[in-house]
């Protein structure tokens, strides 16, 4: 099974190269974020799309950009928060992502009990 994002995907989404420390971690990181989204979302495993890429990207682009998993930071007394999702584990996926690799209904529909029966 491929991953749905490249190293090149991500790249171009942080802005810059990988160096070699963030090539390996970001290897391993895209694997794991693909599994979570396939586990979830299995439908992607054979049509990726342009949308699954850029979740699977957002996912380990979380963990390369705050590799302390801070969420928050003061500087005198100096203290700071680890975020709680990392805390519990670093690779998440947000709802709004999991919105995004909804599909979307085109069509409503309404079932009303006794009405007759609608043929088009």
């Amino acid at each position: 099974m491929a991953d749905l994002a490249t190293l090149a995907d991500l790249a171009d989404r942080l802005g810059r190269d990988l160096t070699s420390a963030e090539t390996r971690q970001a290897t391993a990181l895209l694997h794991d974020a693909t599994a979570i989204i396939l586990d979830r979302f299995p439908r992607y495993a054979t049509t990726p799309t342009d949308a699954s890429t850029a979740v699977c990207c957002a996912m380990v682009l979380r963990v390369l950009r705050n590799p302390e998993g801070k969420r928050s930071e003061q500087i005198d007394d100096y203290s700071y928060t680890i975020d709680s999702a990392r805390s519990a584990g670093e690779l998440y996926l947000t709802e709004h992502e999991a919105d995004t690799l909804r599909p979307v209904r085109t069509a409503a529909f309404s079932i009303v009990p006794g009405a007759p029966a609608v043929t088009s």
